[in-house]
């Protein structure tokens, strides 16, 4: 780890774990940690790391680190390996999910397009209260009706971007 280090520019690359970080806390609700380690995994070398190169090279402690790795887990974006002989797990990310995670978070847009749908039935007619919801409805129906072709797009050229 000590080579990758010196082969980075260290605050630079501090910086943008931070920037990193604070994107996950702010769209996703992970706690600061949990977006250092996402941010840590997906552009460590080598790809994988022990708890304990986590909580040395973000400087946190091994408990929020575990803690923290088993959020990740659950989300599906970083998987834990072991090998025989060794007795510490190795994390990495799992940057093949992220699409899936996105497809995720477009059933929610529908769902809430769904919701909003309900509530314009329960107060139509209803003057402002019916209108900003309106304003909202019409938005995630918009929305809802581009995401396929946003992601029939994604399966045809995303792939295909993606050799290097």
């Amino acid at each position: 780890m000590a080579d990758y280090l010196q082969r980075t520019d260290r605050p630079a690359m501090s910086e943008w774990i931070e920037q990193m970080a604070a994107h996950f806390e702010a769209t996703e609700g992970m706690p600061l940690i949990a977006g250092r380690i996402l941010a840590f995994l997906l552009i460590c070398d080598p790809p994988e790391r022990t708890a304990a190169e986590l909580s040395l090279a973000l400087n946190a402690s091994s408990g929020s680190v575990s803690t923290n790795v088993r959020l990740l887990r659950r989300l599906g974006v970083i998987s834990k390996t072991t090998r025989q002989g060794k007795e510490a797990a190795l994390y990495r990310v799992e940057e093949d999910r992220w699409p899936e995670l996105v497809r995720h978070r477009m059933r929610r847009v529908t769902e809430l397009e769904e919701l909003t749908e309900q509530g314009l039935r329960m107060f139509s007619g209803q003057g402002e209260r019916a209108r900003r919801l309106r304003t909202v409805h019409e938005f995630y129906k918009w929305l809802s009706g581009e995401m396929p072709e946003l992601w029939r797009r994604w399966e045809r050229e995303g792939a295909r971007n993606l050799r290097f």
